[in-house]
Protein backbone atom coordinates (compact mmCIF):
# COMPACT_ATOMS: atom_id res chain seq x y z
CA UNK A 1 0.00 0.00 0.00
CA UNK A 2 0.94 3.50 -0.76
CA UNK A 3 2.30 4.36 2.81
CA UNK A 4 0.44 3.81 1.89
CA UNK A 5 9.03 -6.25 -24.66
CA UNK A 6 23.96 -12.50 -59.51
CA UNK A 7 26.46 -14.48 -57.30
CA UNK A 8 27.57 -18.07 -56.68
CA UNK A 9 24.77 -20.52 -55.60
CA UNK A 10 26.19 -20.08 -51.66
CA UNK A 11 25.41 -16.21 -51.69
CA UNK A 12 22.27 -16.58 -52.90
CA UNK A 13 21.11 -19.20 -50.14
CA UNK A 14 22.88 -16.95 -47.61
CA UNK A 15 21.01 -14.00 -48.90
CA UNK A 16 17.53 -16.06 -49.19
CA UNK A 17 17.90 -17.11 -45.22
CA UNK A 18 18.77 -13.75 -44.37
CA UNK A 19 15.63 -12.34 -45.95
CA UNK A 20 13.83 -15.15 -44.29
CA UNK A 21 14.94 -13.93 -41.42
CA UNK A 22 14.11 -10.40 -41.43
CA UNK A 23 10.27 -11.91 -41.81
CA UNK A 24 10.22 -14.12 -38.98
CA UNK A 25 8.70 -13.18 -35.71
CA UNK A 26 10.47 -12.92 -32.47
CA UNK A 27 9.10 -16.02 -30.40
CA UNK A 28 7.64 -14.99 -26.97
CA UNK A 29 9.34 -14.86 -24.13
CA UNK A 30 7.91 -18.16 -22.54
CA UNK A 31 9.09 -18.43 -18.65
CA UNK A 32 9.31 -22.66 -18.55
CA UNK A 33 5.45 -23.41 -19.04
CA UNK A 34 4.61 -20.92 -16.43
CA UNK A 35 3.63 -17.28 -16.88
CA UNK A 36 4.97 -15.16 -19.66
CA UNK A 37 4.44 -11.52 -21.39
CA UNK A 38 4.47 -10.52 -25.14
CA UNK A 39 3.64 -6.90 -25.93
CA UNK A 40 1.26 -5.74 -23.72
CA UNK A 41 -0.23 -9.27 -22.78
CA UNK A 42 0.62 -11.38 -19.67
CA UNK A 43 -0.38 -14.81 -20.66
CA UNK A 44 -0.79 -18.04 -17.94
CA UNK A 45 0.80 -21.33 -19.13
CA UNK A 46 -1.99 -22.62 -21.55
CA UNK A 47 -1.40 -19.98 -23.69
CA UNK A 48 -4.24 -17.63 -22.63
CA UNK A 49 -4.00 -14.28 -22.33
CA UNK A 50 -4.66 -13.73 -18.70
CA UNK A 51 -6.12 -10.31 -16.97
CA UNK A 52 -5.52 -9.54 -13.42
CA UNK A 53 -8.75 -8.85 -11.63
CA UNK A 54 -7.91 -8.96 -7.95
CA UNK A 55 -7.38 -7.90 -4.30
CA UNK A 56 -4.38 -6.83 -2.23
CA UNK A 57 -4.21 -8.68 1.13
CA UNK A 58 -1.83 -7.56 3.93
CA UNK A 59 -0.48 -10.81 5.60
CA UNK A 60 2.78 -9.92 6.90
CA UNK A 61 0.46 -7.73 9.60
CA UNK A 62 -2.69 -10.04 10.20
CA UNK A 63 -0.69 -13.49 9.46
CA UNK A 64 -3.45 -15.08 11.26
CA UNK A 65 -6.50 -13.90 9.05
CA UNK A 66 -4.59 -15.07 6.14
CA UNK A 67 -6.87 -18.12 5.62
CA UNK A 68 -10.33 -16.97 5.96
CA UNK A 69 -9.15 -13.93 4.06
CA UNK A 70 -8.13 -16.19 1.29
CA UNK A 71 -11.22 -18.22 0.95
CA UNK A 72 -13.37 -14.92 1.05
CA UNK A 73 -11.05 -13.02 -1.66
CA UNK A 74 -11.65 -15.67 -3.96
CA UNK A 75 -15.78 -15.91 -3.52
CA UNK A 76 -15.80 -12.48 -4.66
CA UNK A 77 -14.97 -13.78 -7.97
CA UNK A 78 -11.35 -12.64 -7.95
CA UNK A 79 -8.84 -14.57 -10.18
CA UNK A 80 -5.74 -12.91 -8.02
CA UNK A 81 -4.71 -12.34 -4.90
CA UNK A 82 -1.68 -9.98 -3.99
CA UNK A 83 0.12 -10.74 -0.96
CA UNK A 84 1.98 -8.34 1.49
CA UNK A 85 5.07 -10.10 2.87
CA UNK A 86 8.58 -9.32 4.60
CA UNK A 87 12.09 -9.77 4.55
CA UNK A 88 11.97 -9.12 8.30
CA UNK A 89 14.15 -5.71 7.64
CA UNK A 90 11.19 -3.52 8.49
CA UNK A 91 8.48 -6.24 9.44
CA UNK A 92 7.99 -9.42 11.34
CA UNK A 93 9.81 -12.02 8.69
CA UNK A 94 8.05 -14.55 5.98
CA UNK A 95 9.88 -17.50 6.47
CA UNK A 96 9.62 -19.91 3.65
CA UNK A 97 6.91 -22.46 5.35
CA UNK A 98 4.55 -19.22 5.73
CA UNK A 99 5.43 -18.98 1.70
CA UNK A 100 4.55 -22.39 0.95
CA UNK A 101 1.64 -22.10 3.19
CA UNK A 102 0.14 -19.42 1.77
CA UNK A 103 0.39 -20.82 -1.73
CA UNK A 104 -1.32 -23.61 -0.86
CA UNK A 105 -3.85 -21.54 -0.36
CA UNK A 106 -4.36 -19.52 -2.71
CA UNK A 107 -4.11 -22.37 -5.33
CA UNK A 108 -6.37 -24.50 -3.20
CA UNK A 109 -8.94 -21.18 -3.53
CA UNK A 110 -8.32 -21.32 -7.58
CA UNK A 111 -6.41 -17.61 -6.73
CA UNK A 112 -3.02 -16.68 -8.89
CA UNK A 113 -0.64 -15.67 -6.12
CA UNK A 114 1.31 -12.26 -6.59
CA UNK A 115 3.94 -12.05 -3.58
CA UNK A 116 5.76 -8.68 -3.33
CA UNK A 117 7.90 -7.58 -0.27
CA UNK A 118 6.38 -4.59 1.57
CA UNK A 119 9.77 -3.59 3.48
CA UNK A 120 11.44 -1.49 0.45
CA UNK A 121 8.24 0.69 0.35
CA UNK A 122 8.79 4.46 -0.27
CA UNK A 123 12.69 3.81 0.21
CA UNK A 124 15.12 4.89 -2.78
CA UNK A 125 18.14 2.89 -0.89
CA UNK A 126 19.96 -0.52 -3.16
CA UNK A 127 20.28 -2.09 -0.02
CA UNK A 128 16.62 -2.16 0.38
CA UNK A 129 15.84 -3.34 -2.78
CA UNK A 130 18.52 -6.12 -2.91
CA UNK A 131 17.05 -7.08 0.60
CA UNK A 132 14.02 -8.27 -1.09
CA UNK A 133 15.80 -9.48 -4.36
CA UNK A 134 17.67 -11.83 -1.47
CA UNK A 135 14.79 -12.95 0.58
CA UNK A 136 13.52 -14.33 -3.05
CA UNK A 137 16.93 -15.97 -3.65
CA UNK A 138 16.33 -17.79 -0.14
CA UNK A 139 13.03 -18.71 -0.93
CA UNK A 140 13.31 -20.00 -3.95
CA UNK A 141 12.59 -23.63 -3.43
CA UNK A 142 9.08 -22.33 -2.40
CA UNK A 143 8.59 -20.58 -5.63
CA UNK A 144 10.67 -22.93 -8.41
CA UNK A 145 8.34 -25.14 -10.23
CA UNK A 146 5.13 -22.86 -9.47
CA UNK A 147 5.95 -20.32 -12.66
CA UNK A 148 2.28 -21.02 -13.83
CA UNK A 149 0.41 -19.66 -10.45
CA UNK A 150 3.05 -17.43 -8.67
CA UNK A 151 4.15 -14.04 -10.35
CA UNK A 152 6.76 -12.25 -8.14
CA UNK A 153 6.32 -8.38 -7.52
CA UNK A 154 9.71 -7.42 -6.75
CA UNK A 155 9.51 -5.00 -3.87
CA UNK A 156 6.50 -2.46 -3.12
CA UNK A 157 6.86 0.73 -4.48
CA UNK A 158 10.62 0.81 -3.81
CA UNK A 159 12.06 4.02 -4.73
CA UNK A 160 9.82 6.63 -3.54
CA UNK A 161 11.84 9.62 -5.07
CA UNK A 162 9.92 10.97 -8.43
CA UNK A 163 13.33 10.14 -10.20
CA UNK A 164 13.11 7.81 -13.49
CA UNK A 165 16.91 7.17 -13.99
CA UNK A 166 18.00 5.83 -10.40
CA UNK A 167 14.55 3.69 -10.14
CA UNK A 168 15.46 2.04 -13.84
CA UNK A 169 19.11 1.66 -12.40
CA UNK A 170 18.32 -0.38 -9.40
CA UNK A 171 16.00 -2.62 -10.96
CA UNK A 172 18.48 -3.42 -14.00
CA UNK A 173 21.07 -4.11 -11.73
CA UNK A 174 18.92 -7.04 -9.92
CA UNK A 175 16.72 -8.28 -12.33
CA UNK A 176 19.88 -10.27 -13.50
CA UNK A 177 20.32 -11.64 -10.20
CA UNK A 178 17.21 -12.78 -9.94
CA UNK A 179 17.09 -15.18 -13.26
CA UNK A 180 20.76 -16.46 -12.41
CA UNK A 181 19.30 -17.93 -9.31
CA UNK A 182 16.83 -19.67 -11.69
CA UNK A 183 13.57 -17.78 -10.91
CA UNK A 184 12.17 -17.65 -14.00
CA UNK A 185 9.15 -16.55 -13.03
CA UNK A 186 6.89 -12.93 -14.74
CA UNK A 187 8.33 -10.28 -12.30
CA UNK A 188 6.43 -7.27 -11.67
CA UNK A 189 8.12 -3.71 -10.74
CA UNK A 190 6.45 -0.87 -9.74
CA UNK A 191 6.81 2.49 -10.96
CA UNK A 192 8.60 5.39 -8.82
CA UNK A 193 7.24 7.75 -6.85
CA UNK A 194 5.80 5.12 -3.76
CA UNK A 195 4.12 3.75 -6.68
CA UNK A 196 2.64 6.85 -8.04
CA UNK A 197 5.45 8.42 -10.67
CA UNK A 198 4.08 6.25 -14.47
CA UNK A 199 6.49 8.86 -16.49
CA UNK A 200 9.38 6.45 -15.02
CA UNK A 201 7.94 3.25 -16.85
CA UNK A 202 7.15 5.55 -19.45
CA UNK A 203 10.91 6.65 -19.58
CA UNK A 204 12.95 4.25 -18.61
CA UNK A 205 10.44 1.26 -19.04
CA UNK A 206 11.67 -0.48 -21.64
CA UNK A 207 15.43 -0.14 -20.67
CA UNK A 208 14.14 -2.02 -17.50
CA UNK A 209 12.71 -4.63 -19.46
CA UNK A 210 15.47 -5.49 -21.94
CA UNK A 211 17.42 -5.95 -18.74
CA UNK A 212 15.52 -8.90 -18.24
CA UNK A 213 17.45 -11.67 -20.28
CA UNK A 214 13.77 -13.89 -20.33
CA UNK A 215 11.80 -10.37 -21.31
CA UNK A 216 9.18 -12.03 -18.83
CA UNK A 217 8.80 -8.12 -16.82
CA UNK A 218 5.39 -6.30 -16.57
CA UNK A 219 4.57 -3.19 -14.59
CA UNK A 220 2.67 -1.65 -12.09
CA UNK A 221 1.54 1.54 -11.19
CA UNK A 222 -0.29 2.31 -8.24
CA UNK A 223 -3.37 5.03 -8.72
CA UNK A 224 -4.31 6.85 -5.60
CA UNK A 225 -4.48 10.67 -5.43
CA UNK A 226 -1.65 11.68 -7.60
CA UNK A 227 -1.70 8.81 -10.61
CA UNK A 228 -5.01 8.11 -10.53
CA UNK A 229 -7.01 11.68 -9.56
CA UNK A 230 -8.95 12.00 -12.53
CA UNK A 231 -10.08 10.60 -15.92
CA UNK A 232 -7.71 12.14 -18.10
CA UNK A 233 -4.27 11.43 -15.57
CA UNK A 234 -5.59 7.19 -15.58
CA UNK A 235 -5.68 7.17 -18.80
CA UNK A 236 -2.63 9.20 -20.20
CA UNK A 237 -0.62 6.90 -17.27
CA UNK A 238 -2.24 3.89 -19.01
CA UNK A 239 -1.82 4.81 -22.58
CA UNK A 240 2.13 5.99 -21.58
CA UNK A 241 3.33 2.10 -20.67
CA UNK A 242 1.05 0.03 -23.30
CA UNK A 243 2.01 2.34 -26.22
CA UNK A 244 5.55 0.93 -25.78
CA UNK A 245 4.15 -2.53 -26.22
CA UNK A 246 4.73 -3.14 -22.33
CA UNK A 247 2.48 -4.96 -20.21
CA UNK A 248 0.53 -2.94 -17.26
CA UNK A 249 -1.51 -3.94 -14.18
CA UNK A 250 -2.73 -1.46 -11.52
CA UNK A 251 -1.58 -3.20 -8.69
CA UNK A 252 -3.33 -1.42 -6.21
CA UNK A 253 -6.05 1.67 -6.19
CA UNK A 254 -8.64 3.22 -3.42
CA UNK A 255 -10.93 5.32 -4.58
CA UNK A 256 -9.79 8.36 -2.18
CA UNK A 257 -6.80 8.75 -0.43
CA UNK A 258 -4.60 10.66 1.87
CA UNK A 259 -3.97 14.04 -0.17
CA UNK A 260 -7.62 13.64 -2.52
CA UNK A 261 -9.95 11.53 -4.70
CA UNK A 262 -9.34 8.83 -6.87
CA UNK A 263 -11.26 8.20 -10.07
CA UNK A 264 -11.84 4.63 -9.53
CA UNK A 265 -14.63 4.45 -11.94
CA UNK A 266 -12.31 5.22 -14.83
CA UNK A 267 -9.46 3.12 -13.55
CA UNK A 268 -11.69 -0.16 -13.64
CA UNK A 269 -13.99 1.22 -16.89
CA UNK A 270 -10.09 1.81 -19.12
CA UNK A 271 -8.27 -1.42 -17.67
CA UNK A 272 -10.98 -3.29 -18.83
CA UNK A 273 -11.19 -1.46 -22.34
CA UNK A 274 -7.93 -1.38 -22.48
CA UNK A 275 -6.89 -5.71 -21.06
CA UNK A 276 -5.36 -4.05 -18.17
CA UNK A 277 -5.23 -5.99 -14.73
CA UNK A 278 -5.91 -4.47 -11.56
CA UNK A 279 -5.75 -5.42 -8.01
CA UNK A 280 -8.03 -2.99 -5.54
CA UNK A 281 -6.49 -2.10 -2.15
CA UNK A 282 -7.27 -3.86 0.34
CA UNK A 283 -9.23 -6.88 1.75
CA UNK A 284 -9.25 -5.47 5.58
CA UNK A 285 -6.85 -3.95 7.97
CA UNK A 286 -6.13 -0.56 7.29
CA UNK A 287 -6.33 0.57 10.42
CA UNK A 288 -8.73 3.73 11.64
CA UNK A 289 -6.47 6.25 9.37
CA UNK A 290 -7.26 4.72 6.05
CA UNK A 291 -10.33 2.31 7.36
CA UNK A 292 -12.08 3.88 4.35
CA UNK A 293 -9.83 1.81 2.02
CA UNK A 294 -10.89 -1.60 3.80
CA UNK A 295 -13.44 -3.87 1.39
CA UNK A 296 -14.87 -6.02 3.99
CA UNK A 297 -15.93 -4.91 7.27
CA UNK A 298 -15.19 -8.42 8.67
CA UNK A 299 -12.29 -11.20 7.34
CA UNK A 300 -14.70 -14.10 6.15
CA UNK A 301 -16.51 -11.08 3.99
CA UNK A 302 -19.93 -11.13 5.08
CA UNK A 303 -19.96 -7.26 5.03
CA UNK A 304 -18.72 -5.53 2.22
CA UNK A 305 -18.01 -1.95 2.40
CA UNK A 306 -19.39 0.70 0.01
CA UNK A 307 -15.76 0.11 -2.04
CA UNK A 308 -15.87 -3.39 -1.64
CA UNK A 309 -19.16 -3.32 -3.55
CA UNK A 310 -17.99 -1.07 -5.52
CA UNK A 311 -14.85 -3.52 -6.38
CA UNK A 312 -16.81 -6.61 -6.36
CA UNK A 313 -20.50 -6.18 -7.76
CA UNK A 314 -19.83 -2.87 -9.81
CA UNK A 315 -20.48 -2.96 -13.43
CA UNK A 316 -16.39 -3.57 -14.05
CA UNK A 317 -15.94 -5.06 -10.83
CA UNK A 318 -15.10 -8.76 -9.83
CA UNK A 319 -18.22 -10.23 -10.59
CA UNK A 320 -18.32 -8.83 -14.34
CA UNK A 321 -15.07 -9.28 -15.32
CA UNK A 322 -12.79 -11.22 -13.54
CA UNK A 323 -11.86 -14.75 -15.44
CA UNK A 324 -10.42 -17.44 -13.36
CA UNK A 325 -7.25 -18.84 -15.28
CA UNK A 326 -6.80 -21.54 -17.23
CA UNK A 327 -4.41 -23.19 -15.34
CA UNK A 328 -7.32 -24.41 -12.62
CA UNK A 329 -8.95 -26.11 -15.82
CA UNK A 330 -11.68 -23.63 -15.64
CA UNK A 331 -11.60 -21.85 -19.05
CA UNK A 332 -10.90 -23.42 -22.05
CA UNK A 333 -12.03 -22.36 -25.68
CA UNK A 334 -15.37 -24.22 -25.39
CA UNK A 335 -16.01 -22.48 -22.39
CA UNK A 336 -16.00 -18.65 -23.65
CA UNK A 337 -13.18 -17.09 -21.36
CA UNK A 338 -13.99 -14.27 -23.27
CA UNK A 339 -16.06 -11.67 -20.71
CA UNK A 340 -17.22 -9.50 -23.60
CA UNK A 341 -19.54 -12.63 -24.67
CA UNK A 342 -21.34 -13.96 -21.61
CA UNK A 343 -23.57 -15.46 -23.41
CA UNK A 344 -21.42 -17.73 -25.02
CA UNK A 345 -22.61 -16.87 -28.72
CA UNK A 346 -19.91 -15.94 -30.42
CA UNK A 347 -17.72 -18.52 -32.54
CA UNK A 348 -14.32 -17.60 -33.67
CA UNK A 349 -13.85 -17.73 -38.02
CA UNK A 350 -10.20 -16.79 -38.17
CA UNK A 351 -7.30 -16.85 -35.64
CA UNK A 352 -4.26 -17.19 -37.45
CA UNK A 353 -2.90 -20.12 -35.45
CA UNK A 354 -1.49 -21.90 -38.01
CA UNK A 355 -1.67 -20.07 -41.14
CA UNK A 356 -3.11 -17.03 -42.99
CA UNK A 357 -6.09 -19.01 -43.53
CA UNK A 358 -5.99 -17.91 -47.58
CA UNK A 359 -6.27 -14.34 -46.04
CA UNK A 360 -4.38 -11.65 -48.76
CA UNK A 361 -3.21 -8.38 -48.47
CA UNK A 362 -4.01 -4.87 -51.14
CA UNK A 363 -1.80 -2.14 -51.35
CA UNK A 364 0.95 -3.91 -48.75
CA UNK A 365 4.66 -4.00 -49.38
CA UNK A 366 5.54 -7.34 -47.12
CA UNK A 367 3.06 -10.30 -46.48
CA UNK A 368 0.74 -11.30 -44.75
CA UNK A 369 2.17 -13.75 -43.06
CA UNK A 370 1.33 -15.13 -39.34
CA UNK A 371 3.38 -13.64 -36.42
CA UNK A 372 3.61 -14.42 -32.75
CA UNK A 373 4.78 -10.85 -31.83
CA UNK A 374 1.17 -10.28 -30.74
CA UNK A 375 -1.68 -11.72 -30.42
CA UNK A 376 -5.14 -10.71 -29.38
CA UNK A 377 -5.81 -14.66 -28.37
CA UNK A 378 -3.86 -17.33 -28.38
CA UNK A 379 -0.29 -17.09 -29.75
CA UNK A 380 -0.53 -15.89 -33.03
CA UNK A 381 -2.02 -12.83 -35.10
CA UNK A 382 -1.69 -12.08 -39.40
CA UNK A 383 0.88 -9.34 -39.85
CA UNK A 384 1.46 -7.07 -43.18
CA UNK A 385 3.85 -4.57 -43.91
CA UNK A 386 2.71 -1.36 -45.12
CA UNK A 387 4.34 1.98 -46.65
CA UNK A 388 2.30 4.86 -45.74
CA UNK A 389 1.63 8.36 -47.21
CA UNK A 390 -1.15 11.21 -46.51
CA UNK A 391 -4.44 9.48 -46.80
CA UNK A 392 -3.15 5.60 -48.06
CA UNK A 393 -5.34 2.79 -48.23
CA UNK A 394 -4.34 -0.58 -47.32
CA UNK A 395 -6.57 -3.67 -46.54
CA UNK A 396 -6.02 -7.82 -45.19
CA UNK A 397 -9.01 -9.56 -46.17
CA UNK A 398 -10.24 -12.41 -47.11
CA UNK A 399 -13.00 -13.54 -50.28
CA UNK A 400 -13.88 -17.09 -48.69
CA UNK A 401 -17.85 -16.91 -49.59
CA UNK A 402 -19.77 -17.44 -46.48
CA UNK A 403 -23.16 -17.39 -44.97
CA UNK A 404 -24.02 -14.57 -42.30
CA UNK A 405 -27.46 -15.15 -41.50
CA UNK A 406 -28.96 -14.84 -37.96
CA UNK A 407 -25.75 -14.02 -36.95
CA UNK A 408 -25.87 -9.73 -35.51
CA UNK A 409 -21.85 -8.75 -34.47
CA UNK A 410 -18.55 -9.20 -36.59
CA UNK A 411 -15.93 -8.70 -34.34
CA UNK A 412 -12.02 -8.24 -34.85
CA UNK A 413 -9.24 -7.25 -32.85
CA UNK A 414 -6.37 -5.38 -34.48
CA UNK A 415 -3.27 -2.89 -33.89
CA UNK A 416 -0.61 -1.00 -35.51
CA UNK A 417 3.39 -1.42 -34.93
CA UNK A 418 4.81 0.61 -32.50
CA UNK A 419 7.66 1.92 -34.77
CA UNK A 420 6.73 4.31 -38.46
CA UNK A 421 5.21 7.80 -38.66
CA UNK A 422 1.42 7.47 -38.39
CA UNK A 423 1.38 10.69 -38.37
CA UNK A 424 -2.17 12.03 -36.78
CA UNK A 425 -2.88 8.63 -36.42
CA UNK A 426 -3.67 5.05 -38.62
CA UNK A 427 -7.40 4.35 -38.47
CA UNK A 428 -9.24 0.97 -39.71
CA UNK A 429 -12.78 -0.27 -40.10
CA UNK A 430 -14.06 -3.80 -40.02
CA UNK A 431 -16.41 -4.30 -43.39
CA UNK A 432 -18.44 -6.74 -45.30
CA UNK A 433 -18.98 -7.10 -49.56
CA UNK A 434 -22.56 -9.37 -50.12
CA UNK A 435 -24.40 -10.43 -52.92
CA UNK A 436 -23.54 -10.52 -56.94
CA UNK A 437 -23.16 -6.73 -56.72
CA UNK A 438 -20.86 -7.08 -53.41
CA UNK A 439 -22.03 -4.56 -52.04
CA UNK A 440 -20.07 -2.76 -48.59
CA UNK A 441 -20.83 -2.39 -45.41
CA UNK A 442 -18.62 -1.19 -42.83
CA UNK A 443 -18.59 -0.90 -38.89
CA UNK A 444 -17.14 3.23 -39.48
CA UNK A 445 -13.67 4.10 -39.48
CA UNK A 446 -11.76 3.97 -35.95
CA UNK A 447 -8.51 5.43 -34.54
CA UNK A 448 -6.30 2.28 -34.08
CA UNK A 449 -3.50 2.18 -31.46
CA UNK A 450 0.20 -0.07 -30.68
CA UNK A 451 -1.35 -2.03 -28.39
CA UNK A 452 -4.86 -3.55 -29.55
CA UNK A 453 -8.38 -2.05 -30.64
CA UNK A 454 -11.40 -3.96 -31.28
CA UNK A 455 -13.31 -3.20 -34.52
CA UNK A 456 -17.35 -4.04 -34.67
CA UNK A 457 -19.46 -4.15 -37.76
CA UNK A 458 -23.27 -4.45 -36.45
CA UNK A 459 -25.11 -7.16 -39.15
CA UNK A 460 -28.42 -6.25 -37.94
CA UNK A 461 -29.41 -4.24 -41.01
CA UNK A 462 -26.79 -5.71 -43.97
CA UNK A 463 -28.71 -7.27 -46.55
CA UNK A 464 -27.56 -10.94 -48.43
CA UNK A 465 -26.25 -12.12 -45.58
CA UNK A 466 -26.69 -15.48 -46.53
CA UNK A 467 -24.48 -14.36 -49.67
CA UNK A 468 -20.81 -13.19 -47.66
CA UNK A 469 -18.00 -11.96 -50.37
CA UNK A 470 -15.44 -11.06 -48.65
CA UNK A 471 -14.50 -9.82 -45.39
CA UNK A 472 -12.16 -7.64 -44.21
CA UNK A 473 -10.12 -4.48 -42.46
CA UNK A 474 -9.28 -1.50 -44.28
CA UNK A 475 -6.90 0.62 -42.68
CA UNK A 476 -6.18 4.64 -43.86
CA UNK A 477 -3.01 6.66 -42.84
CA UNK A 478 -3.52 10.06 -42.11
CA UNK A 479 -2.50 13.36 -44.04
CA UNK A 480 0.82 13.36 -42.37
CA UNK A 481 1.99 9.71 -42.11
CA UNK A 482 4.76 8.32 -43.96
CA UNK A 483 7.03 5.42 -44.51
CA UNK A 484 6.83 1.79 -43.49
CA UNK A 485 4.97 0.50 -40.79
CA UNK A 486 3.19 -2.84 -39.83
CA UNK A 487 -0.69 -3.99 -39.36
CA UNK A 488 -2.00 -6.48 -37.81
CA UNK A 489 -5.09 -8.06 -37.70
CA UNK A 490 -6.55 -11.43 -35.06
CA UNK A 491 -9.49 -12.81 -33.23
CA UNK A 492 -12.08 -12.64 -36.25
CA UNK A 493 -15.06 -13.97 -34.30
CA UNK A 494 -19.08 -13.51 -35.12
CA UNK A 495 -22.52 -14.05 -32.74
Amino acid sequence: MTSIQKASSLIVCFVLLLSASLFMSTPKANAASGFYVSGNTLYDATGHPFVIRGINHAHSWYKNDSETAMSAIAATGANTVRIVLSDGSQYTKDDISTVRNLLTLAEENKLIAILEVHDATGKDDMNSLNSAVNYWIEIKDALIGKEDKVLINIANEWYGTWDGVSWASGYKQVIPKLRNAGLNHTLIIDSAGWGQYPASIHDYGKEVFNADPLKNTMFSIHMYEYAGGDSSTVKSNIDGVINQGLALMIGEFGHKHTNGDVDEATIMSYSQQKSVGWLAWSWKGNGSEWSYLDLSHDWAGNNLTSWGNTIVNGSNGLKATSILSSVFGENDDSENPDPSNPEGNESVLYNFESNTQSWVGENVSGGPWTTNEWSANGSYSLKADIQLSGQSQHSLSSNQQQNFSGKSLLKATVKHANWGNVGNGLFAKLYVKTGTGWNWYDGGSVKINSSNTILSLDLSSISNLGDIKEIGVQFTGSSNSSGQTAVYVDHVTIQ
